[in-house]
């Protein structure tokens, strides 16, 4: 049974509740620790070799900064496993048609995988 605006007269749902919040939590604490990996890259990374840097024969670091490495992959680590329990969480409690998974947790559990993998082949 339908009412005039399509929803179902037997949804007792009045908005939402904890559950749902603490998806939304999760969710952005997930993006900010990959916002904070993305930062971890950009200093841990090895640093550029342009052709002023040889004109002024600069010292320049050309391998990956290890302590900021490790925490980079420990940050990425937390990322895949808060997008993970998010998802997990989420797919358990998909019950009716409305509900729905979430792509952008997906996406950020992909990509901090694909870059976790990448710094272990370092």
């Amino acid at each position: 049974m339908t009412t005039e605006h399509g929803a179902y007269k037997n949804d007792r749902r009045r908005g939402p509740d904890w559950v749902r919040r603490l998806f939304g939590w999760l969710a952005i604490l997930a993006w900010l620790c990959f916002i904070l990996a993305l930062l971890l890259v950009h200093f841990a990374r090895p640093e550029m070799d342009t052709g002023l840097v040889r004109y002024w024969e600069l010292e320049i670091r050309d391998d990956w900064h290890p302590l900021l490495t490790n925490w980079l992959q420990w940050i990425l680590y937390a990322t895949a496993a808060l997008s993970a329990i998010s998802l997990l969480l989420n797919r358990l409690r998909l019950r009716r048609k409305s509900d729905r998974l979430h792509f952008n947790l997906v996406l950020l559990l992909l990509a901090s995988i694909a870059l976790g993998l990448y710094l272990l082949r370092l």
